[in-house]
């Protein structure tokens, strides 16, 4: 039996011929002493043993396949108490392999002396009311941060996978990675991309996921996962009224991506929204006189401008003035 083809089969890389070949060898007598010769060989060339997760599955799949056609043939064979000692070495010498390879990858997982340390380290980044951030990750992602909002990331991304911690409302740019999955925990969804725009607003009650570009996957984080694929223009709605479901929406204009590029928009939103709004975006409190009516609605887009001509400018929609001291806003009725 050809060494190379056994060395590939023990650290799962064998093709689906070669892994044939070897079961069909173990069949026979005698592999035990050519095994623990290459065991012994691959405990001298330490640094071969793959560290990828899905190759050590497979690698033990592929052992497990192995012990268990083996046992099922030594017992459909009539020469079964034979037939099981000569096999039984080679089997013993598998599952021992099994253990050197995973002793293998647990001690190159350790870090070594002069070798960076492994432990994550975490970013985090808070938005007070009133700013905004824009932000580059360390796969060169971008991502605006809006007012209110806290996300945090590691300040180096694994190999396997770009995991994304956001609270409040984010644009993201994200670098494509076929190989790296990019993923946003906001509130109780998961946004899974691989590269592509989309806009993620997270509130105490509810989650919006809209996609500007390429493709997204959003899912529930539950037991059972509800989940949605978004094409450009869709959006994801979380409610957490119906903590189960996933709603799907469309829209046609930059609605959800406006706030990015310092547009405040409105659309049918109601006076006690469009005030919370707007201490956010401003970084001040509103406080509120006489008999307004609060559930009022309003459209329109507004310019980043100043607080007091945005005051100005709604009163003349909502019939109210204002006074402003000490970033306290005080609205009354005309």
């Amino acid at each position: 039996m050809d060494k190379s083809i056994i060395r590939r089969f023990l650290s799962g890389q064998a093709s689906a011929s070669e892994i044939e070949q070897v079961q069909n060898w173990l069949d026979r007598p005698g592999p035990d002493h050519h095994l623990e010769e290459i065991l012994k060989e691959a405990w001298n060339q330490k640094g071969n043993v793959p560290r990828d997760n899905e190759r050590n599955e497979r690698l033990l799949a592929q052992i497990n396949s192995s012990i268990q056609k083996n046992t099922q043939r030594t017992f459909q064979n009539e020469s079964f108490f034979n037939r099981a000692l000569i096999r039984s070495a080679a089997t013993w010498i598998l599952l021992i392999g099994l253990a050197f390879l995973g002793f293998q990858v647990m001690n190159e997982n350790q870090s070594k002396p002069g070798e960076e340390s492994r432990t994550v380290r975490w970013v985090e980044r808070r938005v007070l009311p009133g700013q905004k951030l824009v932000l580059e990750l360390p796969d060169d992602s971008k991502v605006w941060v809006n007012a209110h909002s806290k996300i945090r990331f590691p300040e180096k991304f694994d190999r396997a996978s770009r995991e994304v911690f956001l609270e409040g409302e984010a644009f993201f740019e994200v670098s494509y990675d076929a190989n790296r999955p990019f993923r946003v925990h906001s509130g109780a969804l998961t946004t899974e991309v691989l590269g592509t725009k989309f806009n993620i607003k997270s509130e105490e009650k509810k989650t919006d996921v809209a996609l500007l570009e390429g493709r997204v996957r959003v899912k529930i984080n539950k037991e059972k996962e509800e989940m949605l694929v978004l094409d450009p223009g869709q959006l994801a709605a979380y409610r957490q009224e119906n903590p189960e479901k996933l709603h799907l929406a469309t829209f046609e204009s930059q609605d959800p991506f406006l706030w990015k590029d310092g547009l405040i928009h409105f659309r049918n939103e109601n006076f006690k929204n469009i005030m919370e709004s707007l201490e956010n975006w401003y970084g001040i409190s509103i406080e509120t006189r006489g008999n307004l009516d609060l559930n009022r609605t309003v459209s329109g887009t507004f310019a980043n401008d100043n607080l007091e001509n945005m005051l100005i400018g709604l009163g003349f929609t909502l019939d109210f003035t204002h006074s402003l001291e000490n970033n306290v806003v005080t609205i009354y009725p005309l």
